[in-house]
């Protein structure tokens, strides 16, 4: 169940020049209420009451206090890396869906492309998973993070060429049994086609600007099939998180 509440900036990590840290302190002491692997908040800038919350996947909670990996992609994300510690923050979550929980012996691949490593870094170290190999695409060297298998379009780091052409080589020798993946659409969307000929599950986090996170204004709105033909869902209410197989990619 969603709540709104105020939190406390307690540290603000800079990771590179795209990309920073928020830790968030609640008044909630349990983390099994601030959030599950795949959900998300929506933040309020705290001198924009009247402006649109902003999105952000969960990146890692510890006691009382969420994580926020963070991209400048904007005006508004932008906003938030120029924080000061001590500032006030309402959020309101957590929202949306989460990832199933691993079985325990089930071999996992976790596909994650740019900012879409936040929810699996929060999946991964939930569920201490040992038996799952991470891989990782970017731009360059700074859309990169540590998993088990980097590659970079720009080869600056780790294996040059995109992470699907990885994947590709990687299903031709190993044993996967369900994908997990968050990134930008159209990796995913390969990613699907790829796992569909060797017979594997993916679970998704769609990436799509949920303004309300409520599935109220209906801007989020992605097809998803049915016995008929397609549906509509939102992604931040009925989602973020669909099976790959549901998701109607070209649209």
């Amino acid at each position: 169940m969603p709540f709104e509440m105020t939190g406390v900036l307690v540290t603000k990590s800079k990771i590179n020049n795209n990309y920073f840290i928020l830790d968030i302190k609640t008044q909630y002491k349990l983390n099994s209420h601030l959030g599950k692997p795949g959900q998300f908040y929506e933040i309020q800038m705290p001198d924009f009451p009247n402006k649109l919350r902003i999105p952000i996947s969960i990146f890692k909670i510890e006691k009382d206090t969420i994580s926020f990996m963070i991209k400048i992609a904007g005006q508004g994300t932008d906003y938030l890396s120029k924080l000061e510690n001590g500032v006030k923050i309402n959020i309101l979550g957590p929202l949306g869906n989460e990832f199933s929980i691993p079985e325990t012996k089930q071999s996992i691949l976790l596909i994650s492309g740019g900012i879409g490593y936040a929810p699996l870094f929060f999946f991964k170290n939930h569920f201490n998973l040992s038996n799952s190999v991470w891989m990782h695409g970017g731009r360059n060297s700074e859309e990169v993070f540590n998993c088990d298998l980097v590659y970079t379009d720009d080869g600056s780091e780790g294996i040059k060429g995109y992470v699907t052409e990885g994947l590709e080589e990687y299903l031709d020798s190993h044993l996967v049994e369900r994908i997990y993946t968050c990134g930008p659409k159209i990796m995913m969307k390969r990613i699907c086609e790829i796992a569909y000929k060797h017979q594997i599950k993916v679970e998704a986090s769609l990436e799509e600007y949920m303004a309300c996170g409520m599935g109220v204004c209906y801007g989020c709105v992605v097809k998803i099939k049915n016995d008929q033909d397609f549906q509509y869902k939102t992604v931040c209410k009925d989602g973020p998180i669909f099976l790959g197989e549901e998701v109607i990619w070209d649209e």
